[in-house]
């Protein structure tokens, strides 16, 4: 069976030395994901002093996001980190979906394919030299309304005005702050991510996502894209991880997706797995009760989200951007109280972002595994109303083939 790739462990900080006095930084920001990386770019750019602290020299070999659309590059380009993200990333300019067991639409759709790691340490090593990285552990952390302290393990000491916690999945300095999490969705999504026997010539530049083909099996669906020079796959499940149908994927994986896509089959042929199973099961879990004087917390470590829906870097970067446009009214003003921090969690714009990203996942989620009336009708409205949309575009399409074809024949 195969396990999710275990997080590298933490090391005893390689920085220098720590010495008496150290300058009071505008931002220190913790964690060196994409939306740490994102935020403490984005704030250097404004011309703040920054202090990034990272648990790290590079990325956990872990299997996360591999995917995301132009508009998420857009804001890494932005922040100055698109040049390293781009050069570890496949650009993909077509989707080619399949839905019912068949394929029905093609269209042009910019997307990059990447792997987290290598995404995340190629957006470090682009960031702005005005950043100030070190690598170490927290021990200790001290708020208030006017600045912010960091003890790491060595004994350095780091203070700034504004703490932004992006520690991802990390839950010690969000427990250490007093922050309490709130469980939302136990279980709620277990993905899969393997490389596939296909040539890279079946989708070169393009990406297929195939939907589940029957209702109550579990799937969301599955997507297969170029990635370097293999054909990755992605698997999006409502599985319990160790239960009778991820268990029955693993044991035969090929088989098992013949089984639950045998539209895809026929069309592509079989989806081989080649190499390691990946697998990561989601929770959804958000912070309760966030705002405090002198601290924010972004991306994951706020409100983990459901990769089946797509929002997951999409989310962290709404965060970061949130965040950055807050920040020049802040800084200009003595003082870092909690007035100001919950002017970022009441923002209409995170707002929209959190309860798009939480409430569709339960949504679809429901749809896949319930079977209580309300999740049927969900399910029959949802199918009802694309396969009238796609009946529309359909009879569209026969209609300008033959008008064509009557144009062709009478000149």
């Amino acid at each position: 069976m195969n396990q999710p790739e275990a997080a590298d462990p933490v090391p005893v900080s390689n920085s220098p030395d720590p010495t008496p006095e150290r300058p009071l930084y505008d931002v220190l920001v913790v964690g060196a994901g994409i939306a740490g990386l994102s935020l403490a770019a984005a704030a250097a750019r404004q011309g703040r002093s920054v202090l990034l602290v990272a648990a790290r020299d590079t990325h956990p070999r872990e299997f996360r996001a591999e995917k995301f659309s132009a508009s998420e590059m857009a804001i890494l380009d932005g922040c100055g980190l698109g040049v390293g993200a781009r050069a570890v990333s496949t650009p993909l300019h077509t989707v080619i979906e399949g839905r019912w067991g068949r394929l029905i639409k093609r269209m042009a759709s910019q997307e990059f394919a990447f792997h987290y790691p290598e995404l995340v340490d190629a957006a470090r090593a682009a960031l702005p030299t005005a950043v100030t990285s070190v690598t170490g552990r927290i021990s200790a952390a001290e708020t208030g309304a006017e600045t912010q302290t960091l003890t790491l393990a060595d004994g350095r000491r780091y203070t700034g005005r504004l703490l932004v916690v992006a520690t991802g999945l990390g839950e010690g300095l969000q427990r250490e702050l007093g922050f309490e999490r709130r469980l939302v969705s136990q279980g709620n999504t277990l993905v899969y991510g393997f490389n596939t026997a296909f040539s890279y010539a079946l989708l070169a530049g393009e990406q297929l996502i195939w939907s589940a083909e029957a209702g109550g099996d579990g799937v969301a669906y599955l997507t297969l894209f170029p990635l370097g020079t293999q054909i990755r796959a992605n698997l999006f499940t409502y599985w319990p991880r160790g239960g009778t149908a991820a268990e029955a994927f693993l044991a035969d994986p090929a088989g098992t997706m013949r089984r639950l896509m045998p539209g895809l089959a026929r069309t592509y042929g079989t989806v081989e797995p080649v190499g390691a199973i990946q697998q990561r099961p989601i929770d959804l879990v958000e912070i309760t009760d966030p705002v405090r004087d002198g601290v924010v917390v972004i991306g994951d470590a706020f409100c983990t989200t459901c990769p089946a829906y797509g929002t997951g870097i999409r989310k962290a970067l709404s965060d970061v951007t949130v965040l950055a446009s807050l920040l020049p009214a802040w800084f200009a003003t003595p003082g870092m109280d909690a007035a100001k921090i919950g002017s970022y969690y009441a923002h209409p714009e995170k707002l929209a972002a959190d309860q798009r990203s939480v409430g569709v996942s339960l949504r679809l989620r429901r749809m896949a595994m319930g079977r209580d009336l309300v999740s049927r009708f969900l399910n029959l409205r949802s199918t009802v109303y694309r396969r009238g949309q796609q009946a529309v575009v359909d009879a569209a399409a026969k209609l300008r083939r033959g008008t064509h074809g009557a144009s062709a024949t009478n000149p």
